[in-house]
C-alpha cells in the first residue's frame, strides 16, 4: 500500500491557468522519489500541496489513511534556501520546530546534537549561520527538518546553489540519513544526474502534468563511482530524452 498518495490533484493560482493538472502519484514507505522538470512546470507547487502548505482545487493528498489538509508533524520540509535565523545559534536553529510548540527537553537537545554530528557539524553547535559555509548551512537546514523525527521528508532543490563537490557530499549524507531513519522522501531538482543517483523512481513534470515515470534499478548503497557507469548514463539519457520532448 502506498504511504503518500496524490489523487487527481489540480491547482490554479487566482483562477488562472492550472499550475498542477490532475496528477496522481504514489510513493511507498521508505522509497526515495525525485521530480524533475523545467522552471515553472509546477514542481514546487506540487510539493507544497503534498506537504499540506497549499490545498488543491480538486483531488486530495493522503498520508497513510489520513487526508492531508494542513502541515503535519510527520512531514519535514527543506526549502531551496536554508532560511536560518542569523541571530540564533546552529543548535537553536535546529531546535526551532520544537521551540515553536514547547520548551525543548534534554532529549530534544541530545537529538539535535546527534543530528548535527551526523551532518558533520558536531563542532559547530554554538556557531551562528553567518559563520558557516553554504554547504554547512544546508546541513543545518536538513537537521532542523529531521528534529521532530518525521517519517516523510520533502526537499525543494536544497543543493542548487552549492559547488559540485559540496553537493556530492551532501547527496551521500542525505542518503545515509534516509537509510538510517528509514525515511520516505520526495525530492525536487533540476539536476538529472542528482535525481538518478538519489532515487528509487524519477518522474518528469511538464506544464503541470506528470509526463514520465522511471524506475531506477541501480544497486544500493549508492557510491560516486556508479555515476561513471553505462547503466547510470543510460538512465540519465532516458530522462533527458523525455524532458526534451523526445530529443536528446
Amino acid at each position: 500500500m502506498s504511504y503518500l498518495m496524490l489523487d487527481g490533484v489540480t491547482y490554479s493560482y487566482e483562477d488562472k491557468k492550472q499550475i498542477v493538472q490532475g496528477i496522481t502519484w504514489k510513493i511507498n514507505k521508505g522509497e526515495f522519489h525525485s521530480l524533475v522538470g523545467r522552471s515553472g512546470c509546477g514542481k514546487t507547487t506540487l510539493l507544497k500541496i503534498a506537504a499540506g502548505l497549499l490545498q488543491p482545487d480538486e483531488g486530495a493528498v493522503y498520508l497513510g489513511n489520513e487526508k492531508i489538509v494542513k502541515p503535519s508533524l510527520e512531514i519535514g520540509y527543506v526549502f531551496q534556501a536554508p532560511t536560518l535565523l542569523e541571530w540564533k545559534s546552529v543548535m537553536d536553529n535546529v531546535l526551532l520546530p520544537v521551540s515553536l510548540k514547547r520548551k525543548p527537553t534534554k532529549e530534544d537537545c541530545e537529538r539535535a546534537s546527534a543530528l548535527l554530528a551526523s551532518m558533520r557539524l558536531g563542532d559547530y553547535q554554538y556557531h551562528y549561520p553567518t559563520e558557516l559555509s553554504g554547504g554547512q548551512q544546508s546541513r543545518v537546514a536538513i537537521a532542523r527538518a529531521l528534529i521532530t523525527n518525521p517519517s516523510l521528508l520533502f526537499l525543494d532543490e536544497p543543493f542548487a546553489a552549492l559547488d559540485a563537490l559540496t553537493r556530492e557530499e551532501l547527496q551521500d549524507d542525505l542518503l545515509t540519513l534516509c537509510q538510517k531513519n528509514r525515511m520516505t522522501v520526495l525530492f525536487i531538482t533540476h539536476d538529472i544526474s542528482e535525481a538518478i543517483y538519489l532515487s528509487d523512481r524519477v518522474a518528469v513534470m511538464e506544464e503541470g502534468n506528470m509526463i514520465y515515470d522511471l524506475e531506477v534499478n541501480l544497486p544500493k548503497p549508492r557510491t560516486g563511482e556508479i555515476k561513471y557507469g553505462d547503466s547510470f548514463n543510460q538512465l540519465c539519457l532516458q530522462v533527458r530524452h523525455e524532458m526534451n520532448g523526445g530529443r536528446v
